[in-house]
């Protein structure tokens, strides 16, 4: 029997309209955007409407939009390309992705100082948590917009303007974000944001960063001037079109989407008759993580696969690692490293979370029974 696919969050198929798009850029259409004759014209012209997209998606202007090849990357270049200037502190929430807390890691080796924001036990970091650890040598603050393990909606408005009071600069990670949330960064006031093509049923190896005008970044990549010459080298286009796409259709069917995850994961805690979900204050739909006390997260995420369900202990950028997801973790989760996450999608269908559902009942009382 097919697998039952469970970790939307780790990555998306491509949708058949951005696959599409993509096709002719792949080899009737192969040229380099930045040659001058005319059929390089035509590459650079879709790689423009492509940013126009992506800007309308996020209600920004095309030249804040800047084309990466991942959200890591996005990420890097946010955080590490930033003009730190001669304030000397990062304020980072505890719940950040890898790929921030990297960033922050390699942001004190260049002797600056890097402070944790705890998050609620629900899951959320609230204005008066940055308040007590911000003052007016904060130079970035680093939130997540919809945390990856819990699928948490932080409140990106709010403290973005907290910040700027304290005047530093704030970045969201808002990888999992694009297909449940209203990115308008006029209305947040943002910063900077990254997003990742594959999180929204586009193709890997794109992403992409806003930043304001008001924030000039160092490049991140040196050598040619594409990018507005802080990303050097050749743009993938393919890629970049199918992501255009791609984050036209997800604000497009954005309601749909929330509408069918929403039903597909009430039905799958329907049917579940083991674990406790992790509590959330404001969650989105299509992220959670499940408690299984006295089960280790790893062994039974690896039983569950065997068993035809796909699913994650956590961030696909940290499988592997033997220590439990720090979100979890900075959230006082109760046993952190028997959770493991499910994440739904626009082709998961509720009989199929039902009857994965059933498998991890199954499942999980075979192991708590076999020891």
């Amino acid at each position: 029997m097919k697998p039952i696919y469970l970790d939307y969050a780790a990555t998306t198929p491509v949708d058949k309209s951005a696959l599409s798009a993509a096709r002719p850029y792949m080899n009737s259409v192969f040229f380099n955007p930045s040659s001058m004759h005319s059929l390089g014209r035509k590459a650079y012209a879709a790689v423009e409407k492509a940013r126009q997209k992506v800007a309308r998606a996020i209600n920004a202007a095309p030249e804040n939009i800047i084309f990466t090849s991942c959200g890591t990357e996005a990420i890097q270049q946010a955080m590490l390309c930033f003009p730190y200037g001669e304030k000397k502190k990062v304020i980072v929430s505890a719940i950040e992705h890898d790929s921030v807390t990297s960033c922050a890691n390699a942001i004190i080796k260049r002797g600056m100082t890097v402070e944790k924001v705890m998050p609620t036990p629900g899951g959320i970091i609230t204005a008066e948590a940055l308040k007590r650890v911000i003052d007016q040598n904060t130079a970035l603050v680093c939130v997540m917009t919809v945390n990856n393990q819990t699928g948490a909606v932080q409140p990106i408005k709010e403290l973005a303007e907290i910040s700027h009071s304290y005047g530093a600069a704030f970045f969201t990670d808002a990888v999992q974000a694009v297909c449940t949330q209203n990115l308008d960064v006029t209305q947040t006031n943002v910063d900077m944001l990254a997003a990742s093509a594959h999180k929204f049923y586009s193709l890997k190896g794109c992403g992409f960063l806003y930043r304001k005008n008001a924030v000039k970044l160092d490049p991140l990549m040196l050598g040619g001037r594409q990018e507005y010459g802080l990303r050097a080298g050749t743009e993938n286009v393919p890629s970049i079109v199918a992501m255009g796409e791609a984050i036209e259709r997800a604000v497009q069917f954005r309601r749909e989407y929330i509408e069918h995850v929403s039903a597909v994961e009430k039905a799958f805690f329907g049917a579940l008759t083991v674990g406790e979900k992790v509590f959330v204050e404001n969650g989105t739909d299509g992220i959670s993580s499940v408690v299984f006390d006295g089960v280790n997260g790893g062994r039974l995420a690896i039983a569950l696969s065997m068993s035809g369900v796909c699913c994650s202990v956590g961030s696909a950028c940290s499988s592997g690692s033997a220590t439990p997801p720090p979100t979890l973790v900075a959230m006082g989760v109760k046993s952190p490293e028997c959770a493991v996450r499910f994440s739904f999608g626009k082709s998961t269908t509720t009989d199929e979370a039902v009857r994965a559902a059933h498998i991890v009942n199954l499942t999980v009382d075979k192991l708590k029974k076999n020891g």
